[in-house]
């Protein structure tokens, strides 16, 4: 009976721990990232019985010792997601865990409750940094590496490097202006050279008086610009930017001309800039703020079909022996300017039309030469027209898209982590960055990972290899910003467990107390 004792007391030992699982699975019931817990229980051992006299003696008699506890393993199931106000909290959907580093020691996490401190690291609650992969220009540049931004308000003169509190300008390389000329006549016309009306009818001395002009001076700038309404078709302007981030608005002019063959329809246009902003060799001359001339062949269902364009060199910018046939840049013609600051911009001119050659088909050397014969100008060729490419067909005249690739300073908006774990700065100037990639890490074996306590876990060899890759991808789990991952404890179940763990505890000292009972009647029999 003595062993029975001893038996009862080790069903009060096993059941008392599995009691001291449950209360930690509800102690940590609203933990962030918690996994719950589940004790397995097993036979201790067991003690040989002879059985004397018995037919069978090669049957070995056991009797059961006990129970202890077999294993503690940790549920590595989803919890519920919780959301957040904050982008660095961070949830995973699926298989993996965060690695974090501090001091040399590396652990793992499912909890993603992470925030920048006031040097730029980005940390859990124990001061832990997550680990991240940088990305330079798009690209993962090194291994991995604790993630750091550098948020310090930008410093005259400083420079910039590491820095993501701004996003540098970006001078203006490609424009693209699609439009739609709606009218039919021609506001202008130069009998001689009616392929360059407007470059006779600009007056680049029309400038906005000095500031400390007088009133009427303004008003007669407001009423006679350097190309007034009446003398063009259609005005677009277009608004271009400089290396510095400075904004300027170039604006192109058209107007029908009486030219034309077979049906197809001439229009000219002049890529103009206002005269007070050009540092050119025009300034301060009625040719200051000319960039561009040329024509557009339209045929009779009103699509583009050709075009030409001429550049201003060195001399008078009203005379026509000083225009070139522009360069052009993957078929596309170049323009070029200065600005009043000394600034120099040069973008490619889309209209929707490019020829396939790259080089003008029988350039003259000179639009004086061209005269009032169109067959003069200087031709694309066999050109490829985009889908959406200017028009000349009825109803209003109208922008169709304009694009440009240039952009001025920005400053930072705001930080985003996309599902693929990519860390991006968002600016006001539309642009972004990629700064770094959260890995997710996985293992062989979960179970193998040592409990750190801190809602971490440290690697051991029982866990087998320990792989990372990209989130979201094959059995990777994916990264969800703005939520957290709470604890998978299930409550009802783990009442039920109570339930069952008190029951055991009581079954178990019962039959300790009912042992001592019979011990007890045992001894009072030698009275």
């Amino acid at each position: 009976m003595n062993s029975s004792l001893y038996i009862g007391a080790t069903g009060l030992k096993t059941h008392s721990s599995g009691l001291h699982t449950l209360a930690n699975n509800l102690a940590n019931v609203s933990t962030v990232g918690y996994k719950q817990q589940s004790i397995l229980f097993e036979d201790l051992m067991y003690a040989g019985k002879p059985c004397l006299g018995s037919a069978w003696p090669q049957v070995f008699n056991q009797a059961g010792m006990g129970a202890q506890v077999g294993a503690v393993r940790t549920l590595f199931t989803e919890g519920a997601f919780e959301p957040s106000n904050t982008v660095t909290d961070l949830a995973l959907a699926g298989k993996g865990f965060f690695q974090v580093s501090k001091d040399g020691k590396e652990h793992y996490t499912r909890a993603g409750n992470f925030r920048f401190d006031m040097e730029g690291w980005l940390k859990d609650p124990n001061g832990y940094v997550l680990t991240g992969i940088p990305i330079t220009d798009g690209q993962k540049t090194g291994g991995l590496a604790p993630i750091k931004l550098n948020l310090n308000p930008v410093v005259a003169g400083e420079s910039m490097f590491g820095n993501i509190v701004q996003s540098p300008a970006k001078a203006s390389t490609q424009v693209t202006s699609i439009v739609n000329l709606g009218f039919k006549s021609n506001a202008t016309d130069d009998p001689d050279n009616p392929c360059f009306s407007l470059i006779k009818a600009w007056d680049g001395t029309k400038v906005p008086p000095p500031v400390d002009g007088q009133p009427g001076e303004a008003m007669e700038y407001l009423s006679v610009p350097p190309l007034a309404a009446g003398l063009y078709g259609y005005a677009q302007p277009m608004r271009v930017y400089g290396a510095n981030g400075d904004a300027y608005t170039v604006t192109m002019y058209f107007d029908a001309t009486s030219l034309g063959a077979g049906g197809n329809t001439l229009y000219e246009y002049v890529v103009t800039l206002p005269p007070e902003l050009d540092g050119g060799p025009a300034k301060g001359t009625p040719g200051a703020g000319l960039l561009m001339a040329g024509t557009l062949t339209f045929s009779p269902a009103g699509e583009v079909i050709d075009m030409s364009a001429f550049s201003p060199g060195g001399g008078d910018y009203k005379d026509l022996a000083n225009w070139t046939p522009s360069s052009l840049v993957n078929g596309k013609p170049q323009v070029a300017l200065t600005t009043a600051k000394g600034e120099n911009i040069s973008f490619t001119l889309n209209l929707g039309i490019s020829g396939v050659s790259g080089s003008w088909s029988n350039p003259p050397a000179t639009a004086a030469e061209v005269g009032a014969v169109p067959g003069y100008l200087p031709s694309l060729g066999e050109i490829t027209r985009e889908a959406t490419a200017t028009t000349a067909r009825g109803a209003s005249s109208n922008l169709a898209l304009f694009q440009q690739d240039g952009y001025p300073v920005g400053s930072l908006n705001g930080l985003d982590i996309t599902a693929d774990g990519r860390l991006v700065a968002s600016y006001t100037n539309g642009q972004s960055l990629d700064l770094y990639e959260i890995p997710v890490f996985r293992f062989t074996s979960e179970d193998g990972l040592h409990h750190e306590g801190r809602n971490h876990y440290s690697y051991t060899p029982a866990a087998g290899a320990m792989e990372y890759g990209t989130a979201g991808t094959f059995n990777y789990g994916k990264i969800i910003a703005y939520k957290l991952e709470m604890s998978n404890v299930d409550m009802a179940r783990e009442m039920v467990n109570m339930i069952m763990m008190q029951r055991g505890f009581q079954m178990n000292s019962k039959s300790i107390t009912t042992t001592d009972t019979m011990l007890q009647r045992a001894l009072e029999l030698k009275r």
